[in-house]
This record gives structure tokens, C-alpha cells and sequence, in this order.
């Protein structure tokens, strides 16, 4: 173990760093390394150990040849790291706290002690910069969060990064957490972790499971360029570890609440001035108390450790609802969500048995399941007045997760690791009232307004719940200048969801305009040649489902070479591949993608530890979601007839005296799917290849002064490949038929619903004969940090300049509020994609944000986060196109085209065709933007004893200044189902920002 003096010249900081890359640059998913070098003159012998400061666990390994050491897969947390001699006297010793997800550096210079009869005892040299890691991102810890005014969810966390917007706020719970837009990427495209397993929502990919933050150590956010060992997500992912048990018993209670606080009376209103209210924030209300009660140390002492959990949760949410067709009508109901007691108490619970000293086994387990009383009152938007009790939901959220982590040191250079877990969730939302249809009226002031009828609270029956069985091994070995990790990752996630309306119908009372056209799967259903208006309603019956699944199964490679002392290279690839199985247990999409790269590099430009240049490029690719099953595999008839009425029912709602629109119930009637199941034949392209995205980051980061940090980087993400199901005339009738758009396709066609290819229907339609564009979707971004880091001081600054373009958001469709992952209405036909290339929905210029903490004393802290952030791009959408032919548009779905109800009779037969009509058209992100955003938020936190207690009190006030901007507004012009007719409700605000609220949290530790 000789290091030449002459080559250590550049700082012991270059040797560490240099010592590290050989070891590696990224560390497992849930755990870290400590890295770093033994510099000395002589060829004295030594042995070096790391001691976890919670556990008392020790490791010792032996030190390479040139001096470098590497411990692997450690818990995060803190280690006393010993260097001693061939005499077993201590040489050098260190304390480190390991951060998620990366090497810690610890370099030791002996050469002072090699010939010294007395031992001074030195302590390693710290880097200023981790030129060991190439991914974007941040890590932060539960400790660190507690000193500022984060609001403990996820997404709160995922906003600390750069690159990271919120997403679009209509999708989810009405004042709920709301969710995280990763490098322009939809909220669909993201993953989440803890503890080593994915607790991503399998369904549609929005959202995750979580645990109470007081569970949680440390996150890590990365926002792009992670290493080959991560998949399945095109957006960003959080990475998260929960405490564990030490060697001494440690006891703690805390409790969180939010005092019940109400909307500002914020009303968005119907067009020319009305006062007809569209949104009404006025009785909304919302509170919140969690209590948490924690128990850890060891059951057995040195071997079996135990962290224990409980979290009693009492919640309630009040607000004005509209339960179907948000984009026509006004909230008529108002909904109280509450849970409490043992239907919202949460357990976890984290066990670990050190069998021997190279080898243990976890066990981590959570319940999060909420069964709440969803109640539904009748309301008047435009008077305020709370009506009657019209119905309730048991609502069921959540479920139990089980997974066991085993590590093993087999040797000095190759460690393995293995997971194993299975999560069960439920979606469930079952109404009381369950004969009653549901009934929309979207007409301008009719004569009769069905809505003054309807009964029940609307919603569907059936069940809704997910499995998810995960099993995950991954090796590493070191050799010499490599380090070398391969990895087998499999998911298997199943569903049962079954669905059908309440009352068996969905009824939406609608007018039609003068030459204005209804449109079905095969072309024009009716079109008004009346000089007058007329009123007509479609009845949509939507029934079907069972169980379903999908097949996830990855491999993946990669090298971490040294190349020189100082730059690394990271050479990596993955391979996917994505099988999903319907209803009766026929697959329909079966997916191989190729390698896909994961590239990097890493130089410390200086060779001093205080620079870096880094990069990288990798590809990565998103399976199709267990939503896809259902909607295109599992039974599924959704069918809508469009009818005359004569009356409305007064009991009900519903309409009476109906006829056929067109005077023929097949040819009034619109078939979206059937209830078949189909084959990979029929639903896949024989050519089709995963979405997928490329990106490429280049950055630079350096040292500025002593503990503080800038850095500037560049990222650009193109989507590679679009993969989404076409409905036009060639596809599967009833089911469709998953393409890539813009590119030929060779499939079967099912004709006679027998979920069989027709004989001879095999063909290759050209990208022309589909007539869908190339997809496109263009991201970049410049990234601004600097960092301070000091006893008292600390804080962050972010700006980020991006700009997102395309013809579609990604898996979903925020602009409409279309959570559908894979099977939006984006590709369904061409006329829907014929002005779709614009700025996209999470396209916000400029972001800026600003967060930290101070420390007046040892015990007193004060912390802010703020934020200011440009608006989004709006839309203009209509209900009509100028080709109604079959193979351009179908039966349903949003255009960028306004018909003008202008019809020059150009050809003097006195009727109005539909080549005459003239429309506008308007393209994507071409009617202005939302309002910019800013929020402040600030805490004050207080440590003191009590009675021999380690006691914290905290006083959180987010949006001080009670900022109330619209963050999402009424893209759709023309009204449900009639071109040129204004939809009375365009441009009124669906939401705004939320209203000042407080936080006030007790700890006690002891």
C-alpha cells in the first residue's frame, strides 16, 4: 500500500477522489459507501474498519495494494471509521455521515506517523465537491426538512430540486398534495422508493405510497441521468429510507396539526360578465391532526434490531364538487372527505438481524390504509346554500406493504443484495345510492333544467384494487480500475377493477348549433340543417372489467471504470421488457425494448476536488400501466347512443319520449369498445417499440469559498417513441390497436368481437394510411444552484430557465384532466392531432427558488421556502374538424379547430356541407398563459428540555402573504358535444392557489 509522494502532489483531496472513482461513482438504491485512500511512505501494514454509530456494528476490510479501500452497501447514517497498524494501534480515525445514494469520502495521510515512535492519531481531508457522482439531484434528510417549512408529503420534497414544477392541480383530491413534473415529463411518468422497493401507483403511474415522515431518513431526488440499476420512468423518481433500529433503546412521540382553516371566497364565473357561478372556494374547509409514537433499539443485542411505528391520523376535507364532465359543468355538490380512529391509523414497522458479520436480513412493513366517509351534499354555487344530504361512498384508499432485504459482504470486492416484496392496494369508492343515473346538463340556460332532478350522488360500482409482487437481485464486484454491478429486476403487478355506472347510465343533455355535427366511430352521425338550435342527449353505458395484469422484467449492466485519477467513465445498459395479459389471461402487448444506454463521465477539472465537469446520456423507457389492461382488455362495452328527447323524468332526471337521433339506434350510436378481450395480434403493431425518451445532461459544479457550492448545468430530453392506441377505421373495431405514431404498423383485425384475428386480415398499413404525425416532444433546460453551507447559515438558491414543446404531453393529458396513462385521446384519430404541436402543459419558463434555515442559538432555528414561478401555456379547445370522414375523425375528442357557424352555400344546392363550413384553427398554447406564482412559506423551531425530555416545538405559516392566483383554468371553448356552440364556462378558474394555513408540530424524545 505505497503511494509515490510525486503523485500525490495535487492535495490529498485528488488522491481521495481518485481512490473513490476506482471504487465507484453511485452507490445502491438504498444504501451508501464510504470510499478513499491510505497514503504513507513506507510499506507498513494496515487494516482500516467502519463502525455504525447507531448500531455498534463494525466491518473491517483490507486495503488494496495502492493504497485505496472501499466499504459497500452500508446503511445511511453515521460511521466512525478506524485506521491501524500491524502493531493493532489506532493511526487515523474519522466520523462520516454517509448520504443516500453515494460515496462519502475519507482519505488518510500517514506519512507523518510512518517513522514515528509516538502515534498521532489524524483525521481524514473532506472534498468540497462529490466529483463521484454524475446524477442530477439532491439528498436531504428527515432532520434537515424539519428545520424548514416543507410540508411533509412527497411532493414537497420532490419541489426542493431543480428542474421540478408542480403539476397540472386538477388532477387528484381537491386540496390534496397534487403532484411533481420531472424535466417537462407528465406526473405519470415518475417513480418512487423506499427502502429498496418501487411503491409507485402500478395503476396509472400518478402518485406513491409513503410513510409518515417521523419513519423516514433521508431522500434522494433524482431528476435525471441515474445509472442503469433505475427504470421504468421517463420523468424523475424519489428515493427514500426509513429509520432503523440502534443499540439503545430510544423512545419518541409527536404530533402534527393543521387548525382548521378555509378557502378565501375565491369564484370563477360563466362567460359576458355573469354571475353564474362556475368554482366556489367559499366553503371549502380543511384540518388535520397526526399523532406518532415510535419505539426502537435492540431485541437482541448486537444481532436484532427494531424500529416500530404507529400513527393515528384524524383528517377532513371540505369542498365544492362536480362529479362528471368538470370541463360543462358547475360544482353542484359539496363533499366531505373524513377518516379517523382505526379506519386512518398507520403501523410500521423496520427489523434488522445482522446473522453473522458479512451477512443480514430486513424486514420492512407498512399499513397506510385510509377508510374514510365520503358524503356528498346537494349545493348552490351561485347562493352559497348547502342542501340536503344526497349520498354517501365508503372510500378506501391505500393497503399493506411486506418485503424482506438481504446483504451480503461475500467477499472483500463482491457484495450482493436481494428484495423481495409485495404491496396490496385498494382505489375503492362504492356510493350508497345505486339506482339513480347520472345526469350532466351542459346546455346554456335550458327551459328545463335536468340537473334540478337528478338524484344520488353519481359514481360507480365494483371493485378496484392492485397487486404488486417485486423481486430484485443485484451484484457488485470490484476489480482494480472497474467496478462492476449487473442486476435482475422483476414485477409482477396485478389488477381487478370492475366498473359500471350507477344506475346504468351517464345521460348528458347537450345543444347542438345550427350546421353544427355529431360525429361517430364511423364517420358523421347527424348533422342540424335547422336554421335553429336544437337540444338532444347523449346516453353513454359504460360496463365491464376483471382481473388483469402485466410482467416487468429488466436486466441490466454497467461499469464504473477509472480511467486516470481524475475522470471516471460509467458504461451501462438495460433491457425491459413489458407483458401485459387481459381478462382471460391472453396477452395483448408483449414489448422487448433494446439495450438501452446509460452513459456518464465525470472530470475534476483541477485535480484538487473542487471542480467537475460531468455528463450524461442515457435512454430510458416506460411501460404500458395496468390502466391500459383495463380499458382496452378487460371487457370493457362503452357504447353511446344519441337521442331527441321530449321530457325530463322529475324523479330522476333522465329524459323521456326518446328517439334515435338519426332515426336508426346502430347508426346513432357510437361504439368506443366491446366487451373482448383481445390478443397481442389484434391490439399490437407487430412494429410497435415502448415510449421512450433520450437525455443528455451536461453540468459544472465548484467549490466557490468554503461551504459554499455553485453549479450551472444543461439538459435536453427528446422523446424517442410514442406508443399509444390508434382508433381510426383500421385499428380492431372495439378495441383499438396500440402503434407508434408516425410510423407503419403490421397487425390483425377482430370484426366479429370473438377476440380472434379475422382470416387473411393480417397487413402492414403505412404511416400515411394511419395519417398519424411523428411524435414530438422537445425539452431543455439551464439550471442555476448555489448552496451555502455553514454552522448557522443555510440555504439554496435555484433558478431554472426550460422550455417544453411538442404535439403531446407524454402518458397523460393534463389540459383536459385526463389521467388514462397510454390511452389518451392524443393518437385516437388524426383530426385530434392537427394543431397538437405547441408549447405543452408543463412548460413554465422561469423557476426560481430560494429555501434554508438559520440558527440564532443551539436551540432556536428559523426556515424559509419560497418560489416563484411563470405561468403555463392555455389552450383553445373545439368539438368539431373539417373532415368528418372516419379515417380522420371519430366519435369523441377535443380539436384545435373553431367552427366559425359560418356555411357559404358555395355550390347553390341550398344545403350546408360540411366541406363548406368555416373553422379556426387554433393551435396548442396560443391563448395565453396562467397568472406567474409565488408562496412563502416560514417556520420557528424550539429545542428545550422537559423534565429530562429532548422536547422540539414548531410553528410553520405557509403562504404568508395568502397569494391567490389561478393555477388552472377552462380550456374548452365550444360546449360538450356541439361545435359552435360557446361553452358558457371557457376560461373560469377550476383552482387556485392554496390559502394561507398553519402548521404547529410537538416532539418529544427521550
Amino acid at each position: 500500500m505505497i503511494i509515490n509522494n510525486k503523485g500525490f502532489r495535487r492535495s490529498l483531496i485528488a488522491a481521495a477522489i481518485a481512490a473513490s472513482f476506482m471504487s465507484g461513482v453511485q452507490a445502491a438504491n438504498n444504501t451508501s459507501n464510504i470510499v478513499g485512500t491510505i497514503i504513507t511512505n513506507t510499506g507498513s501494514d494496515y487494516s482500516i474498519s467502519v463502525k455504525d454509530v447507531n448500531t455498534g456494528r463494525t466491518r473491517t476490510i483490507a486495503i488494496d495494494a495502492d493504497g485505496s479501500y472501499r466499504f459497500s452497501a452500508l446503511p445511511v447514517g453515521e460511521y466512525e471509521i478506524v485506521v491501524t497498524n500491524a502493531q493493532g494501534d489506532v493511526v487515523a480515525k474519522e466520523t462520516k455521515r454517509l448520504g443516500l445514494g453515494s460515496n462519502t469520502i475519507a482519505d488518510f495521510d500517514l506519512t507523518e506517523n510512518d517513522n514515528s515512535q509516538v502515534i498521532q492519531i489524524v483525521g481524514s481531508r473532506v472534498a468540497g465537491v462529490d466529483t463521484t457522482s454524475m446524477d442530477s439531484g439532491l439528498v436531504v434528510s428527515e432532520v434537515q426538512i424539519d428545520l424548514m417549512p416543507v410540508a411533509r408529503n412527497a411532493t414537497a420534497v420532490q419541489m426542493l430540486a431543480a428542474g421540478t414544477i408542480t403539476g397540472d392541480s386538477k388532477f387528484g383530491v381537491e386540496g390534496g398534495n397534487g403532484y411533481v413534473s420531472f424535466g417537462g415529463s407528465s406526473i405519470g411518468e415518475n417513480s418512487c422508493y423506499i427502502n429498496g422497493v418501487e411503491v409507485t401507483n402500478t395503476r396509472q403511474g400518478i402518485g406513491c405510497g409513503s410513510v409518515p415522515f417521523e419513519f423516514y431518513k433521508e431522500f434522494q431526488v433524482k431528476t435525471g441521468g441515474y445509472s442503469a440499476q433505475f427504470g421504468r420512468t421517463t420523468g424523475g423518481l424519489l428515493n427514500a429510507v426509513t429509520k432503523s433500529g440502534g443499540s439503545e433503546w430510544e423512545f419518541a412521540a409527536t404530533m402534527d396539526w393543521t387548525p382548521e382553516y378555509k378557502d378565501n371566497n375565491n369564484r370563477s364565473y360563466a362567460l359576458n360578465n355573469s354571475r353564474d357561478v362556475f368554482n366556489d372556494t367559499s366553503q371549502n374547509e380543511r384540518s388535520s391532526l397526526d399523532y406518532t409514537l415510535s419505539a426502537s433499539g435492540p431485541l437482541i443485542d448486537d444481532s436484532l434490531f427494531v424500529y416500530a411505528i404507529v400513527n393515528p391520523r384524524d383528517t377532513s376535507n371540505t369542498f365544492a364538487y362536480t362529479p362528471n364532465r368538470v370541463r360543462f359543468n358547475p360544482v353542484d355538490q359539496l363533499r366531505t372527505i373524513e377518516a379517523s380512529g382505526g379506519d386512518n391509523l398507520f403501523w410500521g414497522l423496520k427489523l434488522d438481524w445482522y446473522m453473522h458479520q458479512n451477512h443480514s436480513l430486513s424486514y420492512f412493513g407498512y399499513s397506510d390504509r385510509v377508510d374514510a366517509l365520503d358524503a356528498r351534499y346537494a349545493y348552490d354555487p351561485d347562493s352559497g346554500e348547502v342542501g340536503d344530504l344526497i349520498g354517501t361512498f365508503d372510500r378506501k384508499r391505500g393497503g399493506e406493504l411486506h418485503s424482506f432485504n438481504y446483504t451480503g459482504y461475500v467477499t472483500d470486492n463482491l457484495t450482493v443484495s436481494a428484495i423481495y416484496a409485495e404491496i396490496d392496494t385498494e382505489y375503492t369508492s362504492q356510493p350508497t345510492v345505486i339506482d339513480c343515473p347520472i345526469i350532466s346538463e351542459t346546455r346554456t340556460n335550458p327551459a328545463v333544467d335536468a340537473s334540478d332532478y337528478k338524484c344520488g350522488a353519481g359514481g360507480n360500482i365494483g371493485d378496484d384494487y392492485d397487486n404488486n409482487e417485486q423481486i430484485r437481485l443485484d451484484l457488485e464486484y470490484s476489480l482494480g480500475d472497474h467496478l462492476l454491478r449487473a442486476g435482475y429486476d422483476y414485477q409482477d403487478r396485478q389488477s381487478r377493477r370492475t366498473s359500471e355506472y350507477v344506475g346504468g347510465h351517464t345521460y348528458t343533455y347537450i345543444t347542438l348549433a345550427p350546421n353544427a355535427s355529431i360525429q361517430g366511430t364511423n364517420g358523421e352521425i347527424y348533422t342540424n340543417i335547422s336554421q335553429d338550435p336544437i337540444d338532444y342527449v347523449s346516453d353513454r353505458i359504460f360496463v365491464g372489467g376483471g382481473d388483469f395484469g402485466s410482467e416487468l422484467t429488466a436486466y441490466y449492466v454497467e461499469d464504473q471504470w477509472q480511467v486516470t485519477d481524475d475522470l471516471t467513465l460509467t458504461l451501462g445498459a438495460r433491457k425491459d421488457s413489458f407483458v401485459n395479459t387481459g381478462t382471460t389471461g391472453v396477452n395483448f402487448v408483449d414489448l422487448e425494448t433494446d439495450w438501452a444506454p446509460r452513459l456518464g463521465f465525470s472530470w475534476d477539472v483541477n485535480g484538487d476536488g473542487e471542480s467537475k465537469l460531468y455528463g450524461t446520456f442515457g435512454r430510458y423507457y416506460l411501460p404500458v400501466p395496468n390502466n391500459t389492461n383495463y380499458r382496452a382488455a378487460a371487457g370493457v362495452s362503452d357504447k353511446t347512443t344519441y337521442y331527441t328527447f321530449t321530457g325530463i323524468d322529475t324523479n330522476d332526471g333522465s329524459p323521456t319520449g326518446l328517439t334515435p337521433i338519426n332515426g336508426d339506434l346502430a347508426a346513432s350510436t357510437a361504439v368506443n369498445s366491446l366487451p373482448v378481450a383481445p390478443s397481442v395480434a389484434t391490439f399490437q403493431s407487430e412494429e410497435a417499440e415502448p415510449f421512450f425518451k433520450e437525455e443528455f445532461i451536461l453540468g459544472y459544479e465548484r467549490q466557490l469559498d468554503e461551504g459554499l457550492i455553485g453549479s450551472v448545468r444543461y439538459v435536453n430530453r427528446d422523446v424517442g417513441s410514442a406508443l399509444d392506441d390508434y382508433c381510426g377505421p383500421y385499428a380492431s373495431p372495439g378495441s383499438c390497436t396500440l402503434v407508434n405514431p408516425g410510423k407503419a404498423g403490421t397487425w390483425s383485425r377482430d370484426t366479429d368481437g370473438d377476440a380472434l384475428p379475422d382470416p387473411g386480415s393480417r397487413r402492414t398499413y403505412t404511416a400515411a394510411e394511419i395519417g398519424l404525425p411523428k411524435p414530438k416532444i422537445s425539452y431543455e433546460s439551464l439550471q442555476f444552484e448555489i448552496k451555502n453551507s455553514s454552522d448557522k447559515l443555510n440555504w439554496t438558491f435555484v433558478y431554472t430557465w426550460s422550455r417544453s414543446i411538442g404535439n403531446f404531453e407524454g402518458a397523460l393529458k393534463s389540459d383536459i384532466n385526463q389521467p388514462d396513462a397510454g390511452l389518451t385521446q392524443d393518437w385516437d384519430f388524426p383530426a385530434l392531432m392537427d394543431g397538437a404541436y405547441g408549447y405543452l402543459p408543463n412548460d413554465r419558463r422561469h423557476s426560481f427558488k430560494f429555501f434554508g434555515s438559520y440558527s440564532f442559538t443551539d436551540n432556536l432555528n428559523v426556515g424559509w421556502n419560497s418560489s416563484l414561478t411563470s405561468g403555463r401555456p392555455l389552450s383553445t379547445f373545439g368539438q368539431g374538424y373539417p373532415d368528418t370522414s372516419a379515417d380522420v375523425y371519430g366519435s369523441y375528442g377535443d380539436t384545435f379547430y373553431l367552427f366559425t357557424n359560418q356555411c357559404p352555400d358555395t355550390n347553390n344546392n341550398g344545403k350546408c356541407e360540411q366541406p363548406e363550413k368555416i373553422y379556426i384553427k387554433t393551435p396548442r398554447g396560443t391563448a395565453g398563459r396562467t397568472p406567474w406564482l409565488f408562496s412563502l412559506d416560514v417556520s420557528l423551531n424550539y429545542d428545550f428540555e422537559l423534565s429530562g425530555v429532548d422536547m422540539r416545538a414548531s410553528f410553520d405559516v405557509y403562504n404568508i402573504l395568502d397569494v391567490q392566483e389561478v393555477t388552472s383554468q377552462n380550456e374548452h371553448y365550444e360546449a360538450r358535444g356541439s361545435e359552435g356552440q360557446i361553452n358558457q364556462w371557457y376560461g373560469a378558474a377550476y383552482t387556485w392557489q392554496a390559502p394561507r394555513s398553519y402548521g404547529i408540530s410537538l416532539e418529544a424524545r427521550f
